[in-house]
């Protein structure tokens, strides 16, 4: 269905403010997958907060002018789809990453992440990312460590003591 001018002004101005707020975006070639597999996409890209849009290419070209990832429009050639993440560049790579490998006629176009463009390769690096709440338990755990060390030193003064006083008894009996 054919977009008016005013429906093609606002959804420009729908995609610039989505990549206004984005940290991650990547740009992909969606030919030769079928509607059902968008869709299945479309789902899961939901559950995680992903905004995926369908944008034709001057549209797009428009948005990513007037957001920090204007370098990407160079790169939007044939149908394109978009996929933006606000947070958690981890678990975005991943959700990406994932659906790629699933589906082969999908091939990623171009890869940014807080306007900076990446090469379509470090989508497995950005997927290697832990989410948030990992890399708060690992944090967590690093922290910890120290303080779990110093109780157990602690800890055994007192232990030795008594042991060196039971020793100490035995010997005499």
């Amino acid at each position: 269905m054919a977009l008016n001018l005013e429906a093609k002004k606002e959804l420009v101005n729908e995609v610039s403010d989505v990549l206004g707020k984005a940290e991650t975006i990547v740009t992909a070639d969606y030919r030769g997958l079928t509607a059902n597999q968008l869709n299945e996409f479309r789902k899961i890209s939901k559950k995680s907060d992903i905004y995926v849009k369908v944008v034709k290419n001057n549209m797009l070209k428009m948005a990513l002018k007037k957001s920090e990832f204007s370098i990407l429009g160079e790169k939007v050639v044939g149908p394109q789809i978009l996929a933006v993440s606000r947070e958690n560049p981890g678990e975005f790579a991943k959700i990406i990453k994932k659906f790629i490998d699933s589906n082969d006629n999908i091939e990623i176009k171009s890869l940014a992440y807080k306007g900076n463009e990446l090469d379509v390769s470090e989508i497995k690096k950005l997927a290697s990312l832990p989410t948030y709440e990992e890399a708060i338990a690992r944090l967590l755990s690093v922290m910890q460590a120290p303080i779990q060390k110093l109780l157990t030193t602690l800890d055994a003064i007192p232990t030795k003591i008594v042991r060196t006083l039971d020793a100490l008894k035995e010997s005499k009996n």
